[in-house]
């Protein structure tokens, strides 16, 4: 990089700088390489009087790809956050289908989305469109119709989704098609669910002679612009002027440094004119000899009046201004962006960590990756699958960036099992899991026994079970503090049990109480009819369930 350091400089002077490579060029050579003022990139197209041109050249944007990094990193980091993960098939109505009718439209959508043309999935294309989406703002997808037969579930059969190169295409003056142009080549398309048949040759609508000839439907895909009711442009056309810089900054210094190198040294000649003698002194010393013997001495003849000052030139303060400039415009990209710097590949000392970064993600997430997604979920939804293929029980969902912490998500699932508000079928479709039979049940916490059954404790037949003095203590206890009862082996004492009045008195107290026996109290339970007591409770040492129960007949 170079630095020019402000002198004192009468008229006449010459001025000439030595590099640290023993190069010597001239004031004149550096004025060369000065960055010239921000220029406009919009270029007029080249597809002629029939079709609308786009406020900006698109391919230009396009091409910004290829020139900053920080902006390819943004355009594709936000391509593989919205659209790259995954995807998913979720039920929304089952408009009274049967199972078997479900599982056959989710089994050939999935099928499709799978092997959505003969060499991609709906991964693949979604991402090809987004790109341009976010790197010009107009994405195009191109639908293939086949005759019917393609599937025996899908009514109205889409055969193949491709990619349509979005610097290529125009809208057309009569706004009812797309012209694509390639050199000399055109083809055109017509509007997604326009019925008409439009020849792809020619852009008339009417009879078309060849099947062949038949022109596809395109779907556009756009970001809002006020520029133009036809064509979207990329938020990030903001940070344009500063890409621009950043692109200069780099021509600028890769010139530099490959004609001269780094400027070392300023020769200042005063009251003199330069002349052939004294110039190729100075070029010989710096270029040959110095090199050879640094401390070797260059001698002058000089004219009366005459000087000659060398000045060392200091390259840090250029540096350090190159290096802040950059930074301005690297976070003035991100910001237009919207892409926090870690997701762009981009780490400094001292970012934010723990929940300020989970607080990060969660914004980002929440204002830029799920309104795109919604976007092109819109798309899939209602054109490809409602309008389609005429279904209407399945919508398709990209997955999310994993932001989450799955132990909490776990423990938030749990609670809601626990409390019955989510059956585990509920949890797993949710999950992306295949439902199991019985998984409709709904829970309620403790031992996750079904609401509304009654846990049935086993008569135990070991008579060791019940020799142990220090257990056999504890039921006492427990029966004489929560049940009011001297003894607890009558039959009136049985019938107490089963008394409506007793049950609610023997659960209530327990709730309120919350211990148990020096724990922490889980569950209680009242039998229905069998003179069953359950209590079970955890010890502080977290490790021993001890479990109470009061039966008509007890074994010892």
């Amino acid at each position: 990089m170079v630095t020019k350091r402000r002198t004192t400089k009468k008229a006449g002077d010459i001025k000439m700088f030595i590099t640290n490579t023993g190069k010597v060029f001239s004031d004149a050579d550096l004025k060369r390489y000065e960055i010239p003022q921000t220029k406009q990139i919009i270029q007029e197209g080249k597809f002629g009087a029939e079709v609308i041109e786009p406020p900006y050249d698109l391919a230009k944007l396009m091409a910004w790809l290829e020139v900053n990094v920080v902006h390819s990193s943004c355009v594709r980091t936000k391509t593989q956050d919205s659209v790259g993960i995954g995807w998913h098939l979720a039920e929304v109505d089952d408009h009274g289908l049967t199972d078997e009718r479900l599982e056959q439209e989710k089994e050939a959508l999935s099928n499709f989305f799978v092997k959505c043309n003969e060499n991609e999935d709906i991964t693949s294309v979604m991402k090809k469109a987004f790109l341009e989406y976010e790197g010009c703002g107009n994405g195009y997808l191109e639908l293939v119709r086949g005759d019917g037969t393609e599937s025996d579930v899908l009514e109205k059969s889409i055969k193949s989704i491709y990619h349509v190169n979005a610097t290529t295409v125009r809208w057309h003056k009569d706004k009812d098609k797309f012209l694509q142009r390639m050199g000399v080549k055109k083809v055109y398309f017509k509007c997604f669910g326009d019925d008409r048949v439009l020849n792809k040759d020619t852009g008339a609508f009417g009879k078309v002679a060849k099947p062949e000839n038949v022109a596809n439907e395109l779907i556009q895909v756009k970001q809002y612009t006020w520029r133009s009711h036809w064509y979207g442009l990329p938020e990030w056309i903001s940070a344009i002027v500063q890409m621009y810089g950043q692109m200069k900054e780099a021509e600028y210094n890769l010139d530099f440094f490959t004609n001269y190198g780094v400027p070392a040294y300023a020769v200042i000649i005063k009251g003199m004119k330069m002349n052939t003698t004294v110039e190729e002194t100075i070029k010989k010393y710096f270029e040959t000899e110095v090199k050879a013997d640094p401390h070797k001495t260059m001698v002058f003849g000089l004219p009366s009046g005459g000087e000659i000052v060398f000045e060392k030139l200091s390259v840090e303060a250029k540096e350090s201004s190159f290096n802040i400039y950059r930074k301005d415009t690297r976070d003035d990209i991100l910001t237009a962006h919207h892409v926090p710097p870690y997701r762009a590949s981009i780490v400094e000392k001292g970012q934010l960590g723990g929940s300020v970064a989970e607080d990060v993600d969660r914004i980002y997430l929440d204002s830029v990756i799920n309104p795109r997604q919604w976007d092109f979920e819109w798309i899939i939804n209602q054109l490809i699958i409602k309008e389609g293929f005429g279904i209407t029980s399945w919508q398709f969902r990209f997955d999310d960036i994993d932001i989450d912490d799955k132990k909490i998500q776990a423990e938030i699932d749990d609670k809601y099992l626990q409390i019955g508000v989510l059956t585990p079928n509920q949890i797993r479709k949710k999950m992306g899991l295949e439902e199991y039979e019985g998984g409709d049940t709904y829970y309620i916490a403790g031992n996750l026994v079904p609401v509304g059954q009654i846990e049935v404790i086993e008569e135990k037949t070991d008579e060791s079970d019940y020799i142990d003095e220090d257990l056999e203590g504890m039921r006492d206890e427990a029966i004489a503090k929560y049940i009011d009862a001297t003894s607890w082996r009558t039959d009136e004492d049985v019938s107490l049990l089963n008394h409506p009045d007793q049950k609610k008195f023997a659960k209530t107290e327990m709730v309120e109480q919350g211990r148990f026996l020096g724990g922490t109290f889980r569950e209680v339970y009242v039998g229905n009819g069998a003179g069953i007591l359950a209590i079970v409770g955890k010890l502080q040492d977290g490790e021993i369930d001890v479990q109470c129960f009061l039966r008509d007949k007890i074994k010892k």
